[in-house]
């Protein structure tokens, strides 16, 4: 394939500012070897009593006592401003009852309502998000670019599909809208634009094919444990391709979705740089996907060539989440990948577009984290230095675990890793705060900024209980900045765009508008960065969905930036309608 004029100037956009600032990377390289203290994690998150903040939600995966395969994947949620009021909201996915549940067991999905100061309320019934299904993953978008976000949710079972009316309220449109699909054991999804129309088409992966005359349990020493993937046949994903006026169309087969495989987490970006957009998939037990658009929405598979489908041994894992962002401070999208039980997580290093190293070992991720299972996963700038550190939410599924492997848990600690701005950690965990001192069996994890101070909290969805919430007590002299876009010619959310947050001193960071991602779970419409107060981030640059490149001047700690203005709107973001 020749390469576009679009490729050649956003590849040259890049290079440049990795030449333009390669000096300031060595001199900090050589500042550190020479003698300077490892910076030490600024942030505490600290533990909000779910009770405290209104929320009564209690996850459930049914509780069976059977050990169905479909209670091994389950756990995921959204963060998103259902009301656009200004003020991020909750979104809960639960399990449901099973032949074998308790007798009146209560469950169901829950939407609760930010009120502001760590307050909520449960607004499920009155708001129409009403869902009793068996939920596995969920995404957030705005499908019709009407201002408001809609809902999808995958299931044991059909999909659901909430559309915002626009008035706090969601009617359930899945059969109408054509996405309702067959009955499956559903996983993760992504809005993403596969043919460059300006509207958001959808990807949603299958983990197998299940019923209930396939259940069977796996006997080790005479004790009974859930069966894995490989227990039963690999299944298709879907992509359907929004029409503009309300409607999808299955395009799978023409798509070139057509290889089964048990899928778990889903992302998109454009990976390779040539102005479309790429699907990744997160595959348990069988080699990751890395689904190539040639710009008309249709995919190759490059998993292999790319570096991405298997480990640096040629493993094939366990894969479950996936987080995109640039790790190491290059300004190119590094992958990062949870894993099951005796399995490192993956970082998939980028070296340039749509080639990938494993660099596990070398960016130092703490092996305390090999034992246990990996879920939801989010590489955030927790303490505002202007580098990502990385959240992991771990636990096991087994109850009869001890009776195998005594090096974990079915209830563990989560793990906070810190950068130390060359793409290197440290483990944190112990001194991050009392929300990492939790121990429960975590599966699905979002980050964004629930009490608008611009630093970004933590929701953890626990199995079989409450969900932990974690407020970001930041380092208050860190500079910080929010930042939130609106497009006209892309999707109205601005999924895929780049945005590059530049220095005083020409320091650029950048961050990826994602609609789906770490454990099946969705999150992150608004761009948070940090900066030390005696470099603070001076400009703003904006790769908008189709490519187009635009400047802007900070002009506030919160910037509302719609594409083709030239002018941020300042002050608190607020309501965005």
């Amino acid at each position: 394939m020749a390469v576009s004029s679009f490729q050649k100037a956003t590849t040259s956009f890049h290079t440049g500012l990795v030449r333009s600032f390669l000096p300031l990377v060595l001199v900090s390289s050589a500042a550190s070897l020479f003698g300077q203290s490892e910076e030490i994690f600024r942030s505490r998150i600290e533990f909000v009593a779910p009770e405290n903040a209104g929320i009564e939600f209690v996850h459930t995966d049914g509780q069976s006592g059977k050990r169905y395969m479909v209670e091994t994947i389950v756990g995921s949620l959204a963060i998103f401003d259902f009301d656009n009021d200004g003020l991020l909201d909750l979104y809960f996915v639960s399990g449901a009852a099973l032949p074998g549940s308790p007798p009146g067991l209560v469950a169901g999905s829950r939407l609760y309502r930010n009120l502001g100061h760590w307050k909520f309320k449960d607004v499920t019934e009155t708001s129409g998000l009403v869902d009793y299904g068996y939920g596995m993953g969920v995404v957030i978008g705005d499908y019709d670019n009407d201002g408001f976000q809609d809902l999808f949710l995958t299931h044991f079972g059909t999909n659901s599909f909430f559309v915002n009316r626009g008035d706090g309220s969601f009617v359930e449109s899945a059969s109408k809208c054509r996405v309702e699909g067959p009955h499956r054991v559903g996983a993760g999804a992504c809005f993403v634009d596969i043919d460059l129309d300006g509207d958001l088409d959808l990807y949603t992966s299958t983990y197998v094919h299940f019923a209930w005359s396939e259940h069977r349990v796996r006997t080790v020493n005479g004790k009974d444990f859930h069966t894995g993937p490989k227990d039963y046949r690999p299944a298709n994903d879907f992509l359907y391709r929004n029409n503009g006026e309300g409607i999808f169309e299955d395009v799978s087969a023409e798509a070139g979705i057509t290889s089964p495989a048990p899928g778990m987490a889903v992302v998109s970006a454009d990976f390779d740089r040539d102005g479309d957009f790429d699907i990744m998939v997160a595959n348990d037990q069988t080699e990751n996907f890395l689904l190539l658009n040639d710009g008309t929405g249709k995919f190759a598979h490059n998993g292999i060539v790319a570096g991405v489908a298997f480990d640096r041994s040629g493993k094939a894992n366990g894969n479950m989440g996936i987080e995109l962002c640039d790790i190491d401070g290059d300004l190119l999208t590094d992958i990062l990948v949870t894993t099951y039980q005796n399995e490192m997580p993956v970082y998939y290093r980028c070296t340039q577009p749509c080639l990938f190293e494993d660099h596990t070992n070398l960016a130092r991720l703490d092996s305390m984290l090999k034992p246990h299972v990996k879920w939801g996963v989010g590489a955030v700038d927790f303490d505002l230095d202007g580098d990502r550190d990385i959240f992991i939410a771990c636990g096991h599924f087994f109850d009869n675990l001890p009776y195998l492997d005594d090096r974990t848990q079915q209830k563990v600690i989560n793990f906070m890793l810190c950068n130390d701005g060359k793409g290197k950690f440290k483990n944190v965990t112990k001194i991050a705060g009392s929300a990492l001192q939790v121990v429960e069996s975590s599966r699905g994890a979002a980050f964004d900024d629930l009490d608008n101070d611009g630093d970004v909290d933590i929701v953890v969805q626990n199995v079989n209980a409450k969900p932990t919430l974690g407020r970001n007590e930041t380092n208050p002299d860190s500079d910080r900045l929010r930042v939130r876009l609106v497009s006209r010619t892309g999707s109205r959310d601005s999924v895929g765009s780049e945005v590059f947050a530049i220095s005083q001193t020409g320091k650029t960071q950048v961050s990826i508008i994602l609609a789906g991602r770490g454990y099946e779970s969705s999150y992150g419409t608004t761009q948070y960065f940090g900066s030390e107060h005696a470099d603070p981030i001076r400009e703003i640059v904006v790769r908008w969905p189709y490519g187009q490149l635009e400047k802007f001047t900070r002009t506030g700690s919160a910037m509302l930036l719609i594409e083709g203005s030239g002018k941020p709107q300042t002050g608190d973001i607020g309501p965005l309608k």
